[in-house]
């Protein structure tokens, strides 16, 4: 059973402070799906930020941690009960565990299921800054959460946005583990993946090493991705869980046509579901928190 750690890590290596001439640039310089927040998600992040400390502090025995080689993995881990079903909310890039808190505290949620909220790799407590650009190996330093599940549970992971492509990735090498996806604005088509100019330069060393890890890690792994989903293109009809995609047509980062793209693909899966929101953006998770839950209420039935 893994151990209990009550402890945040570390602080990041500490970087130079970027160039005032560069700083215009910085919002270019990677392209992540928490970048260029309009304001309402900026005051949604300070809200959700003091719900994750007031978490933190009610309830230290939900933040668990866990090694997987050598990566230290951590999660929150809430509503907890043998019986009930579970729910795995994956982030995307960056983020943590802290853009859930609001589902991680609703007592619809956790009165009805076990949730837990993940660090993926390189980010929070799951070794911040060190970069794993493999989906595959993503879903395999995850895939030790899905183990404490006993045979006939539900199981229904949520991703968001690079959190999406890797919970498929999770469902596709875990069938019997896996009952139930949902993915949010998730960026799943590898025709729609496309490397700006100004992502290359992001990663040399004259210019990463002034950013903060956060930045780096992000722009790493989305560089990384459009291969990741290749890979991944013989592996849909391992996609046998009901499914729900919920997407904007609005949504600027992650373009509506990755939905189209998983709805061709998904033909063994038990059920689909294909949600989209014409005037919405990428913030679905927040802005439409509402319609979210519901659908997450829908599959624990």
């Amino acid at each position: 059973m893994p151990e209990t750690e009550l402890s945040f890590p570390s602080p990041q290596r500490r970087r130079r402070p970027l160039p005032r001439l560069l700083l215009p640039l910085l919002p270019w310089l990677v392209s992540g799906c928490s970048l260029l927040m309009p304001p309402e998600i900026v005051d949604m992040e300070s809200r959700t930020s003091a719900e994750a400390l007031k978490l933190q502090r009610d309830d230290p025995a939900a933040f668990v941690s866990y090694k997987v080689g050598t990566r230290q993995m951590r999660y929150v881990d809430v509503g907890r009960g043998p019986d009930k079903p579970l729910v795995v909310f994956i982030h995307g890039s960056p983020g943590d565990w802290r853009g859930w808190a609001d589902y991680l505290i609703d007592p619809d949620l956790t009165q009805r299921a076990e949730l837990i909220a993940v660090d993926r790799p390189g980010f929070g407590g799951s070794g911040a800054g060190v970069v794993e650009r493999s989906l595959v190996q993503q879903a395999r330093d995850i895939s030790p959460l899905l183990e404490k599940m006993t045979s006939g549970r539900r199981v229904v992971l949520v991703g968001h946005s690079f959190g999406g492509p890797l919970a498929a990735r999770l469902a596709m090498d875990n069938g019997s583990k896996v009952t139930d996806l949902v993915i949010l604005a998730g960026s799943v088509d590898p025709a729609m993946e496309h490397t700006a100019w100004y992502q290359y330069p992001a990663d040399w060393p004259v210019i990463s090493w002034m950013l903060p890890d956060v930045l780096v890690v992000t722009n790493r792994e989305i560089r990384a991705l459009k291969d990741e989903l290749v890979a991944m293109l013989p592996l849909w009809p391992r996609v046998t869980q009901r499914v729900t995609v919920m997407q904007g047509g609005k949504d600027d980062l992650v373009p509506p046509e990755n939905a189209d793209f998983a709805q061709k693909m998904l033909t063994h899966a038990a059920s689909v579901n294909i949600v989209r929101i014409p005037e919405m953006n990428h913030f679905l998770p927040w802005t439409r928190y509402a319609q979210v839950k519901a659908v997450i209420l829908q599959h624990l039935q």
